[in-house]
């Protein structure tokens, strides 16, 4: 998208406008950071300058000196480069909210104040906003403001802050990051995605600190490009229309057109997965790309006789531009859908609509089941969590182990097919096929989305379980996990409520971390634990509790967002 500026940035907006590809402006209002964005010519700049490299140069030389970080014994310092990525399209998707009226989040904001809360004692966190520096000042963090408010993305501030330490290294925030990775050389970097411009910045960032590697708490380069995304789930139309399937049951077509997706082709990567096409965006134009939808919605409605489908974007996170249920018989809804869906450049999925199996939450409200296996430090994590979802937008998540998922009534075997998976998953990105792609041992974090529930069709009323989403990233969960870590045990040694939640809340335009901080904490009951993980004013705030099981621990963690809500501090959920 082309930016045009005409003043400062900051939450005013500051006379700052956002022109969209048909040529209207929008003008950017709400937001803690600038909408500048850089474009591929400004990357290749960045690495000249700072590397004397092509950025295709930087990221061959990043794939041997950026070393995945696998933990073992005592944690080590890390410097927290937590933010959004131009990987996920963040920045679009918030530019999507204000040109449809809707209130947008300030992603960039909100996942770099978050970030704050997983920081652990001797860490460094770097940021630029209010709601992170208070967030810093909260929770006792060492930090460092780079002070650039221009910038959408953090990388790309990152970038420009190096840029200005090479013609003047005095008193620059750069210099402090620089001087505490030569105070500790062993230290890991966190960062949220090995993008481009964090791997020029890092290359950088070790040159200058004079270290011999740099330990990433993050994926592999080729994981963190190829690898975290949608589009190796299903395969192209074109290779699924050439298969042949006569006389195959359905659960044998599934089987062989899963055999032709981009993950078991380059790793053999075999996950339960529901029907689905990928439709690779044609530069051609929309029509085209319009004509591989209603081709891929024939194929659903032939093979599996199913009537819904969601169109998905591979590349966004957080629900962003799913479009759906649509109805695979309406072919002109459906051509609307993906030529609308064409303008944002990525690659899009038409995947098989579930009724997802649903457990009773709080207040009487259905929680739709909608499970996730993650990887942390290279090791496939405890448990699952389960997603708390609005619509199709993350808004949560509460762990479930396995006697949790048995007491809560849900199909016992498919807890264990997803377990499995994650299982599959690790093993894939140590196979032998992941040596000759090049991600070999390159999976350090990130997560599976399922969806467990029904598809109809030819399935009839079965009950499934399948991978749905990939973010080989970090994730909104880390921060339920690493909030269920702080919990786990009481004063000496006493097993607190052994599950927990997390829930999403929209901060009213004044509320502060520290206000509502105060509020949760003082509505805590006794024995149980809650946290106040984040707070962006007007944008997005994230509460933690504990609980005795799953339905307690998300009752407990709603009940806070409504203590909120009557302090004053949240806005009534609609």
């Amino acid at each position: 998208m082309d930016i045009t500026s005409q003043g400062r940035a900051g939450r005013a907006g500051g006379g700052l406008t956002v022109r969209l590809q048909d040529g209207t402006e929008v003008a950017w209002q709400g937001f803690d950071t600038g909408p500048r964005v850089h474009q591929e010519e400004h990357l290749a700049g960045y690495s000249s300058r700072l590397l004397g490299l092509t950025p295709a140069q930087a990221a061959e030389r990043a794939s041997r000196v950026l070393t995945p970080y696998r933990a073992a014994g005592a944690p080590v310092p890390a410097l927290v480069l937590q933010g959004a990525t131009p990987a996920t399209r963040l920045f679009e998707g918030d530019v999507s909210d204000l040109a449809a009226g809707r209130a947008p989040y300030d992603c960039a904001t909100y996942m770099e104040t978050r970030a704050v809360f997983t920081a652990r004692p001797g860490d460094l966190v770097v940021g630029r906003t209010p709601p992170w520096r208070e967030a810093a000042e909260v929770f006792g963090a060492e930090a460092v403001d780079l002070g650039d408010l221009e910038h959408y993305y953090l990388c790309q501030a990152l970038l420009a802050a190096a840029d200005r330490h090479t013609r003047d290294e005095t008193g620059t925030p750069m210099a402090r990051i620089v001087g505490w990775l030569r105070a500790h050389p062993y230290a890991v970097v966190r960062p949220y995605a090995l993008d481009e411009e964090m791997q020029i910045f890092l290359l950088w960032l070790r040159d200058r600190a004079g270290v011999e590697s740099l330990r990433i708490e993050a994926n592999s380069l080729v994981v963190s490009t190829r690898w975290n995304s949608k589009r190796h789930i299903h395969p192209l139309v074109d290779d699924a229309e050439a298969l042949s399937v006569f006389g195959a049951a359905p659960h044998e077509v599934l089987a062989a057109e899963q055999r032709l997706s981009e993950g078991c082709r380059r790793l053999g990567l075999v996950m339960p997965v529901l029907p689905g096409y990928t439709l690779a965006r044609r530069e051609e134009g929309p029509k085209l790309f319009a004509d591989d939808a209603v081709r891929a919605a024939e194929l659903l409605r032939r093979r599996y006789l199913l009537q819904r489908a969601f169109l998905k974007p591979t590349e966004a996170g957080d629900g962003a531009r799913i479009v759906g249920p649509i109805d695979l018989g309406d072919t002109d809804a459906l051509r609307a859908a993906a030529t609308e869906a064409h303008q944002y450049g990525d690659d899009y999925l038409l995947e098989a609509a579930v009724d997802y199996l649903c457990l009773d939450g709080a207040g009487g409200a259905r929680l739709p089941v909608a499970p996730s296996g993650h990887v942390r430090e290279g090791k496939v994590a405890p448990g699952l969590t389960l997603q708390v979802l609005s619509g199709h937008a993350w808004e949560g998540n509460v762990f479930v182990d396995g006697a949790e998922w048995d007491r809560c009534g849900l199909p016992p075997a498919l807890y264990g097919t997803m377990r499995q998976a994650m299982t599959a998953l690790q093993a894939a990105f140590l196979s032998e096929a992941a040596v000759a792609d090049g991600s070999h041992g390159g999976l350090v974090t990130g997560g599976v989305d399922f969806a467990v529930g029904r598809i109809g069709g030819v399935f009839q009323d079965r009950v499934l379980a399948a991978a749905i989403d990939y973010n080989l990233s970090s994730h909104g969960a880390e921060y339920l996990r690493s909030f269920h870590e702080k919990t786990a045990s009481g004063p000496a040694g006493r097993v607190a409520e052994p599950y927990a939640a997390t829930r999403l809340f929209r901060p009213t335009a004044t509320a502060t971390l520290k206000a509502a901080r105060t509020a949760v904490l003082a509505a805590v009951p006794e024995g149980a634990r809650a946290e106040l993980v984040a707070c962006v004013p007007g944008r997005w705030g994230m509460v933690a509790a504990t609980g005795t099981g799953v339905r307690h621990a998300m009752a407990q963690a709603e009940r806070l967002v409504d203590v909120l809500v009557a302090a004053g501090l949240a806005q009534v959920r609609a």
